[in-house]
C-alpha cells in the first residue's frame, strides 16, 4: 500500500479542502473583535475531510494518523512562535517539524 492510502495510518485516510471558507471568521463583528484582541491575521481554520465515521474510542488513532498523513504534512498552516509566520507543519532538516 502506498504511502496516503486508505489503511496505512490506521485506516484513515484525510484529504485538504483549501476551498472551503469559514464565514464566521469573516464576519464584520468576528474581524472587530479579532483586530482588538491583536488576533486578526493571527487565526485561520483549514478544513479536512476523512474517509471514515469518526469513532471517539478511536481518538487517539485519529489524531496520529492526521498528523502522520501525507495530505495533511504540506497544507496544515501553523503560527510559529519565533518568527510570527504561517509555516506549514511540513518538514524541517529532513524530519517532520515538532508541534
Amino acid at each position: 500500500m502506498a504511502a496516503g492510502e486508505p489503511g496505512d495510518l490506521g485506516g484513515y485516510y484525510f484529504r485538504f479542502l483549501p476551498q472551503k471558507t469559514f464565514q464566521s471568521l469573516s464576519a464584520p463583528e468576528i474581524t472587530s473583535r479579532l483586530r482588538q484582541w491583536s488576533m486578526l491575521g493571527r487565526i485561520k481554520a483549514q478544513a479536512f475531510g476523512f474517509d471514515q465515521n469518526f469513532q471517539a474510542y478511536r481518538k487517539d488513532d485519529f489524531v496520529m494518523a492526521f498528523f502522520k498523513d501525507p495530505n495533511v504534512i504540506p497544507n496544515l498552516k501553523l503560527l510559529s512562535d519565533s518568527s510570527g509566520q504561517w509555516i506549514t507543519l511540513g518538514f524541517a532538516n529532513g524530519r517532520l517539524r515538532k508541534i
